[in-house]
């Protein structure tokens, strides 16, 4: 028999078999299912149609220039300094800096 037409066969096979499966499993589970008790249904219900109280009025101008001067008080206008390594920059076929004994290649250098 030529090989390629028993492949097509048993992968047919194989498949079939997995559909069945997921149905045994998927009636399995629908058998299995319980009922849903109707005392969480409502509660459920209830919290999904809850009101909140409103929010309380907004702020007025005074309170809102009040909040800017605060704000404004503690910032000056200085650009923050960026970070920079003051390690001198290991060469790859150096000792790795962890202390391993290793080149720096063959160790931390790996990452």
């Amino acid at each position: 028999m030529d090989p390629k037409v028993e492949y097509k066969r048993e992968g047919m096979r194989m498949f079939n078999d997995m559909w069945f499966n997921i149905g045994e499993r998927m009636t399995d589970l629908v058998f299995r299912m319980e009922a849903l008790d109707e005392g969480f249904l409502a509660n459920t219900w209830a919290e999904a149609n809850a009101q909140h109280a409103p929010a309380s009025s907004p702020m007025t101008a005074q309170q809102i220039a009040d909040l800017e001067s605060v704000d404004q008080m503690g910032q000056e206008e200085s650009k923050p300094e960026p970070i920079r390594n003051k390690d001198k920059r290991v060469g790859r076929n150096e000792p790795c800096p962890c202390g391993s004994g290793k080149k720096y290649k063959a160790c931390c250098g790996r990452r």
